[in-house]
């Protein structure tokens, strides 16, 4: 090796401890940085001439050079965090972030198209809502839709601004009414009806409907109620039902029986819990209600006044009357749709039988000015194509008193429709006219009974706060004491994650080397778990380092040697020619 090779190589060798220097301070001032992962240094000699392949230098040391490697995969100690959003990750996943353009459009945060990753989970909620860390990048997740409640499939950031409530789903209502009174004389008596005032329900996806329960009492035995609940808004299909509901000779609940199969329905046990099961179709997906009447024996719930008494619950209208011998169907008198002023109203019947076929006519609002309306017959138990009930839809339009207007039949245009005493309608084939000039809409708010059927939906809360949970689900915490799933946490895995892209802030990019990005909620592709509360401390071995500064610093020293010998070595070299 020549003086000058010496000296090249020497040089080499401070610049590779300068990197390994530089590597080392880099970790020790990030020894307290969250999510920090230390780097090393390793070493390679450069042969000469072993490009050219001659054997007779390949022993021959020319130089040398550092590459860092990085430690992606190290696992910090988690370190409890002040922060009740702060997140550590034990695994090897990442947290997909993102990061911000600095421009709004229309007051909304816009982010860059760059997918980032971090493990620096110390996550805090910014004036805007969003999940920021404290390196500036924003958390990604999916959000959950606030109308229907499922999760989004698209990766996004998690905002947790004033999140509205969700009704949650119905699973029981309750009937607390006294649905009519006992006869004084059993054998002699004009049978009653009862029909419930509709209460709002909710399916799984937070959509309202409406459902209504109609009572009609037997004509041979006052005690024996026929009892069927419908759809009362017309946006689902309530399951046939029919129950046979008994009273004890002092009104209270008796026994509760399948019409349909006579099975009995829970236990004749006084004290035992009465109540018909419901079952209902919204837009495909079934929802199972339980109809709580009370106790068998009991003296609230639902229940029959004594003889002559006046405490009989408010009743909604038993709108529509059936006559199989005149072929007539017949909506009662100053039945109350709605209100001139109102918006997005509905009103379906209770249902009459029409021989062994349940009808019902079905009022949906199609404009609020001036107020229009289409109706047409239905079988509430049964909305397919199918159904043994159909009608022409018919368009109404009232006046500012509430008073018909016009009606137009919409399947057939060209047919004059003069009012709403003589509508058609098919029931089993047999056609039959529908005299619904009973109807109006109200000028002022209508009064419903509100009380006698409730519903166990909590409709209204207000949002105090989110928290997560170890499975990475974003939950929103609400005055009523309720908590609703707002968006989950995503996690990412690499094929190679040393081989990711460090970049500012503790984050890394995707490089061909690490592969493509794994993506999915806590758990899955390998990710690992999350400690809430928690954040990932920095790698960083202080006390190896501090030792490696040291050898650094003393093979700084010898490589400067070596340069200074050289230099030396050729001072003399020319001393040598000028004597």
């Amino acid at each position: 090796m020549s003086i000058f090779n010496a000296l090249t190589t020497a040089v080499s060798g401070i610049d590779a401890q300068s990197t390994a220097f530089t590597n080392l301070s880099n970790n020790i001032a990030n020894s307290q940085t969250v999510g920090y992962k230390a780097d090393s240094t390793a070493f390679q000699d450069f042969v000469a001439d072993s490009l050219n392949g001659n054997s007779s230098s390949a022993d021959i040391s020319d130089s040398v050079s550092a590459l860092t490697i990085q430690h992606v995969d190290q696992q910090g100690t988690a370190s409890a965090s002040t922060d009740s959003l702060a997140m550590s990750i034990s695994g090897n996943g990442l947290f997909d972030v993102s990061e911000e353009t600095g421009a709004t459009t229309a007051g909304t945060t816009q982010f860059q198209d760059e997918q980032y990753y971090t493990r620096n989970g110390e996550f805090y909620e910014n004036k805007d809502g969003y999940l920021v860390n404290t390196a500036g990048y924003y958390l990604d997740g999916y959000m959950v839709n606030s109308q229907t409640g499922q999760v989004s499939n698209n990766l996004t950031q998690i905002n947790i601004a004033n999140v509205a409530f969700r009704p949650t789903e119905t699973t029981t209502l309750t009937q607390s009414a006294v649905i009519g009174t006992l006869p004084s004389d059993s054998t002699s008596y004009t049978p009653q009806t009862y029909t419930t005032a509709p209460v709002t329900t909710y399916d799984a996806n937070a959509q309202p409907h409406e459902v209504g329960v109609s009572w009609t009492q037997s004509s041979s035995n006052p005690l024996v109620w026929d009892v069927s609940a419908y759809d009362a808004s017309g946006t689902g299909s309530i399951a046939a039902n029919d129950y046979q509901v008994t009273f004890n000779s002092d009104g209270t609940l008796a026994s509760v029986m399948n019409a349909t199969t006579g099975a009995t329905v829970g236990s004749t046990t006084t004290g035992a819990t009465a109540s018909i099961p419901i079952s209902a179709d919204y837009d495909g997906v079934t929802q199972t209600m339980q109809l709580d009447l009370g106790t068998i024996g009991g003296t609230s719930g639902t229940t029959m006044a004594a003889a002559g008494s006046n405490t009989v619950s408010t009743s909604q209208v038993t709108a529509l009357t059936a006559d199989t011998s005149t072929k007539t169907i017949s909506m009662a008198a100053n039945t109350l749709l709605g209100t001139t002023t109102g918006s997005d109203q509905s009103y379906v019947t209770a249902p009459t039988d029409v021989g062994t076929t349940p009808v019902s006519v079905k009022w949906t609002q199609t404009s609020a000015s001036p107020a229009t309306w289409t109706v047409s017959a239905v079988n509430p138990y049964d909305s397919s194509s199918t159904s043994s009930v159909s009608s022409d839809s018919y368009s109404v339009v009232f006046n500012t008193d509430g008073s018909v207007k016009s009606v137009t039949d919409l399947t057939n245009p060209s047919t004059t429709v003069s009012g709403l005493s003589s509508l058609t309608a098919s029931v089993d084939n047999t056609t039959y006219t529908m005299d619904l000039s009973g109807a109006s809409l109200s000028t002022t708010a209508l009064s419903t009974d509100t009380t006698s059927l409730t519903s166990d939906s909590v409709s209204s809360g207000t949002y105090t706060g989110a928290e997560i949970e170890s499975d990475g689900s974003i939950m929103a915490e609400f005055d009523n004491g309720d908590t609703q799933l707002i968006g989950k946490v995503a996690l990412s895995n690499f094929a190679n994650v040393d081989g990711l892209n460090a970049v500012d802030g503790q984050a890394y990019t995707a490089t061909a080397n690490s592969g493509s990005a794994k993506t999915g909620v806590v758990g899955e592709n390998g990710t690992g778990t999350l400690s809430v509360g928690y954040v990932e401390s920095s790698t960083t071995d202080l006390t190896s380092d501090l030792s490696s500064l040291i050898v650094a610093q003393e093979a700084y020293s010898a490589n400067t040697k070596v340069v200074t010998t050289a230099d030396e070595l050729l001072q003399t070299t020319i001393a040598m020619k000028q004597s």
